[in-house]
């Protein structure tokens, strides 16, 4: 997964915005679509308001009209010397209470989602009006940064939303995307591309043959798209690009419906395209629970109205440029750690320690197409795994996301209440490099999965989305001193990927695997991070949980247990 030109920091996972805005309705304006057809013909234009009008404005009648969701826009502005050098919009899910009490995990995951939107455009705004006043030869017209969301299903299978962005800071044209955001509602989980498939072999061939049948002008161009590792195939490419849900996708009851931004699959000039998978054509392609009976009613269920402007005073970003000319936000808060090496290493050179170590004998091995990795936890009374989250002694929270909300580059541990900050650790060059060795970068962005403090110790593991060949130096763990951010050692690349990894005894349980590559799981001496055992798996661990001497292991389609034993 590639990097974003422009990578934004948020202020706060713990961001305290509301879900139910209130403001200056604009009744004359039309509501902007976060359809590919609205980006294309005017990404910039803004979403305009429906005749329902924001809570707490005294017009009961507006309320009894009020839709169960409202897409609420909010524009901001900067301005210099009376002059507007910079704009842009977010995007706002408001829900009634009634609706939002039918799935309060649903409310939780939109309630993040609105936060990031709003961290993102309202940085860029600040960003770009940098840009204009320190260019030598700055525009006459402002730079712009813009996102809009679509509600698109809303049942109780998914919660989908098609969202577009728009960002223009110079240059031959602007930039500009989408993507989608399914969520189950009973959950809060966002869900997997992969996760509602019935068999991703087959929904790649037919992406592919859709694609091709569908736009045979752009053969030429698609083909030279497409990257193939060695000995991968165009299967495999589009299985892969599945399997790590970098489709932009939502299901309707006519099928499966895509979309490709520029540059995704062709040229800039080339623009979106869209297919639609159709149920007839391709049978079986969707599992069941996930076709909608009947498309979502917007004009009962979907409301919109626009929030007065927003001014953002300009101030001079804490940026840095790498080789590649790609910029990365830096904040200025938090102990910066040091990327000393690529290589593994252990700051006092030492071997491994002769402390208490374990081994795992299985116990159970349950095997299955898929593991539901929520039903499996329920089942346990296990929560699934994912900053942020809190043990017995701190809350550990993910921040500086890079290119997606939950790629933390940052990591602020807090006591267990949440209350007290205890320490903050800016990880982004020990993630994504320069390294003080050789001053290289990391082809990818590499992003922090889990931290927990153990005996006084901050263990870390740090990965990226997508194959090895992808960055070879990736998805490790690392020892670091929490109160000074000194780095004790970096273990091996490749040992550590899963959502989680555990600490039992002196030894650190962690998992490594990724679609057609080995999977393992490795156990580390906790005191130099080298390998004292790796044990074959079906698949790669998303997750571990232990429960007195059993280790509890969920994988992509097997769920294990073993006994936990000293050696």
């Amino acid at each position: 997964m590639k990097r974003r030109i422009l990578t934004i920091i948020t202020a706060t996972a713990l961001i305290t915005a509301s879900l139910s805005a209130c403001g200056k309705t604009n009744e004359n304006a039309g509501t902007e679509s976060a359809s590919v057809e609205a980006a294309e013909t005017d990404a910039s234009s803004e979403e305009g308001a429906s005749e329902g009008t924001a809570e707490g404005t005294g017009d009961e009648d507006a309320k009894t009209d009020e839709k169960p969701i409202t897409i609420v826009t909010h524009p901001v502005s900067c301005e210099v010397s009376g002059k507007e050098v910079s704009t842009g919009s977010y995007p706002e899910i408001a829900m009634t209470p009634e609706f939002s009490g039918q799935y309060l995990n649903l409310y939780s995951e939109i309630y993040n989602l609105n936060a990031f939107w709003k961290d993102s455009v309202e940085y860029s705004v600040n960003e770009y009006a940098f840009y204009q006043m320190d260019s030598e030869t700055p525009i006459d017209y402002p730079y712009s940064s813009e996102i809009s969301a679509d509600v698109v299903r809303a049942d109780d299978a998914l919660f989908t939303v098609l969202v577009s962005y728009y960002d223009y800071s110079g240059g031959a044209h602007p930039s500009h995307s989408t993507e989608s955001v399914n969520i189950d509602p009973a959950t809060g989980k966002t869900m997997e591309f992969a996760e509602v498939l019935n068999d991703t072999a087959k929904a790649a061939k037919a992406i592919h043959d859709e694609l091709y049948a569908s736009y045979p002008e752009l053969k030429d161009e698609f083909d030279s798209f497409t990257f193939l590792d060695e000995g991968q195939t165009i299967n495999d490419y589009y299985e892969a690009k599945i399997n790590n849900n970098l489709y932009t996708w939502n299901i309707t009851t006519e099928g499966l419906h895509i979309v490709f931004s520029p540059y995704e699959m062709a040229s800039y000039a080339a623009g979106y395209q869209e297919i639609l998978l159709t149920y007839d054509k391709y049978p079986d392609l969707i599992k069941e629970e996930y076709i909608p009976t009947s498309d979502l009613e917007k004009e009962t269920m979907v409301g919109a109205r626009e929030m007065e402007k927003e001014m953002i005073q300009p101030s001079s970003p804490n940026y840095v440029e790498d080789e590649n000319g790609e910029f990365h936000l830096v904040n200025s808060e938090g102990i910066k750690v040091a990327n000393k090496s690529w290589k593994a290493f252990t700051e006092d050179g030492r071997g491994p320690d002769d402390g208490e170590h374990i081994t795992l004998t299985k116990t159970n091995e349950e095997k299955t197409d898929w593991l539901d990795t929520e039903a499996w936890a329920d089942q346990h009374g296990f929560e699934v795994a994912k900053l942020p989250y809190s043990d017995d002694d701190y809350t550990y929270v993910g921040e500086m996301p890079m290119d997606y909300a939950y790629m933390y580059n940052r990591l602020d541990i807090y006591d267990h209440s949440g209350d007290t900050l205890l320490y903050s650790l800016d990880l982004y060059d020990l993630c994504n490099g320069p390294d003080e060795e050789t001053g290289t970068y990391s082809r990818t962005t590499q992003y922090i999965r889990w931290a927990k403090i153990y005996d006084g110790t901050l263990y870390v593991s740090i990965g990226h989305n997508g194959y090895s060949s992808e960055e070879p130096n990736s998805s490790y763990m690392v020892a670091i001193a929490p109160d000074t951010g000194y780095v004790l050692w970096r273990s091996e690349p490749l040992v550590a990927n899963s959502n989680n990894f555990l600490l039992v005894k002196d030894t650190i349980i962690c998992g490594y695997g990724f679609t057609a590559e080995p999977d393992f799981i490795y156990l580390l001496d906790r005191f130099t991070g080298q390998i004292m055992e790796k044990i074959p798996v079906r698949s790669a661990a998303y997750q571990f949980n232990a429960v007195g001497d059993t280790l509890y292991v969920a994988t992509y389609n097997t769920a294990y247990e073993f006994e936990i034993t000293t050696k």
